[in-house]
């Protein structure tokens, strides 16, 4: 048989095959992988409690309850549409609360004082006291932290606690599962309203996007009697783009913690690329229309400001030629576009200010209610 210098293809290791290597190949696929990670962790750990010899069988029909909802949560994974994120962190905390009542004693310590860790560090609410205690080491979840961990009740001496028996093993047990579930609620709750939020702004952007289309569509031929025929779609475009390149320069220079262990990492890119974006194009347009009515700001050429009347504009901005005002006008749009969230909400305050002030001036002064008229000219007074 003639050698060969080449070795034959060993087959993939059966974990490679479910943590999804082979499955997820496409773009944002990196939160994903981390959630295969957290099922085959969890697996490891179901086939860690299954080699138990002490196992009872309400113990035995636990490890089959946490393998139905591990399959479950892999269903999710693999089903490439769907809103599946809910679905599967709740299947998730529910086997990490299961898996608590038969993992080995050895096994559970470590992950009982993570839990009392997590539990104060994120539940600041009415619970806190519930569980903690008011001095926080008093309440039923410190005290069998300490019972699990062999540590000392505060003044009891040197000695350790007696052993408990199975029926105190169970209640420290069951006490640890209700205390991540409260902080599985903490999370999930905050983890609602983040892709609530988020997804509002999306929607709201798609409506904005149909305004902004309308408009063009309907305004333009009004427009274009007061404008040159090719700044009303050009300029105006023109103007949005820079105020859009502002918000994604933004983005690329910005460095904030995102909420990545949930996988909803799609929404972030929804709002980072698309609403951001809009929104900043939106506040360059306004920042556009707000120069031209000279409301609050002006941009003139030396010669115009000597001639003109731009007393009325807070912000008067003078510059030497025509093409420093376009410029000009493109650099602002960039700074709206920067920061539009802050910009638009003191605009929109500035300008509510200013037509008001403006319509104070504008009406008559009322009369007070009973004042006779005064008498024409030339009447005799009674």
């Amino acid at each position: 048989m003639a050698a060969t210098d080449t070795l034959p293809n060993a087959p993939l290791p059966e974990l490679l095959k479910r943590v999804g290597f082979q499955r997820r190949r496409r773009g944002f696929g990196s939160a994903t992988q981390l959630l295969w990670n957290r099922v085959e962790s969890n697996a490891s750990l179901l086939a860690l409690c299954r080699i138990r010899e002490d196992l009872t069988p309400e113990d035995e029909a636990i490890l089959g309850q946490c393998q139905e909802k591990l399959d479950a949560a892999r269903w999710c994974l693999d089903k490439p549409l769907g809103r599946w994120s809910f679905s599967f962190w709740e299947l998730i905390h529910e086997v990490d609360g299961l898996l608590l009542l038969v993992m080995p004693a050895s096994m559970l310590v470590p992950r009982a004082l993570e839990i009392q860790q997590q539990f104060e560090r994120r539940v600041s609410d009415g619970r806190a006291q519930l569980w903690l205690g008011a001095d926080r080491v008093s309440g039923p979840l410190p005290r069998c932290v300490r019972r699990l961990a062999h540590v000392d009740e505060p003044g009891s001496g040197p000695a350790a606690p007696p052993p408990f028996d199975a029926g105190q093993d169970r209640y420290c047990r069951s006490v640890l599962r209700g205390a991540l579930d409260s902080v599985n609620q903490q999370v999930d709750k905050t983890f609602w309203q983040l892709s609530i939020n988020v997804s509002l702004q999306v929607f709201s952007t798609l409506l904005l996007l149909a305004v902004f289309v309308v408009s063009i569509v309907i305004l333009s031929p009004a427009l274009i009697d007061g404008w040159p025929r090719d700044l009303v779609p050009r300029g105006l475009l023109l103007v949005a783009l820079a105020g859009a390149s502002g918000a994604i320069v933004s983005n690329m220079l910005s460095k904030e913690r995102f909420v990545v262990a949930t996988g909803a990492t799609s929404r972030f890119f929804a709002y980072h690329l698309l609403v951001k974006p809009v929104l900043g194009a939106f506040a360059a347009l306004m920042l556009l229309f707000l120069e031209q009515s000279r409301m609050l700001l002006s941009v003139d050429t030396q010669a115009a400001s000597t001639s003109g009347d731009t007393s009325s504009a807070i912000l008067h901005i003078v510059v030497s030629d025509n093409p420093a005002v376009f410029f000009t006008l493109m650099a602002l749009a960039v700074v709206a576009g920067w920061s539009a969230d802050k910009l638009l909400s003191s605009i929109m305050d500035k300008v509510l200010g200013r037509l008001l002030g403006q319509s104070e001036k504008v009406l008559p002064p009322s009369k007070p209610v009973g004042t006779p008229a005064p008498p024409p000219k030339g009447a005799v007074p009674p």
